[in-house]
């Protein structure tokens, strides 16, 4: 039964974050409401809903990515990839591997080739699970 909540979780997490962004409604003097304003796309973040390989019931691994953003454009020929994931997750960056800290926080320079490149992330943890993100960055200089 656990393992359900925690689908139901994960599934009303997705319904959420997928849902359209708000539309603020001018205030009237008839309505208590107050608008408030959403986040600029710049702070939007990446949360990935786990695809595991082992067994749910013991996996905590999760992966979030704060930047860079799907199709981002950027004109420098580097770009930092940042996040946080489960503490001891062992991350793979296209060629790179790290190990994440106590903090689950997690940062690695990745060099760009001109053009469109893809960077792979992939987080595991000791009992065989897996998620991944696939990130397109193009590098306009």
């Amino acid at each position: 039964m656990p393992y359900m909540r925690k689908i139901a979780l994960l599934a009303l997490i997705m319904l959420v974050a997928c849902s359209p962004t708000p539309t603020a409604i001018p205030p009237s003097t008839d309505s208590p409401i107050e608008t408030v304003p959403t986040l600029p796309p710049a702070t939007q973040t990446m949360i990935v809903m786990p695809t595991l390989t082992g067994t749910p019931e013991t996996s905590d691994l999760w992966l979030q990515v704060l930047a860079p953003l799907d199709e981002a454009v950027v004109n420098a020929p580097q770009v930092e990839v940042f996040g946080s994931a489960s503490a001891g997750a062992v991350l793979s960056i296209n060629d790179d591997i790290l190990i994440v800290g106590a903090d689950s926080q997690f940062k690695i320079t990745v060099t760009l080739e001109e053009g469109p490149n893809l960077i792979e992330i992939v987080a595991s943890d000791e009992n065989g699970n897996e998620l991944s993100v696939l990130l397109t960055v193009t590098y306009e200089p």
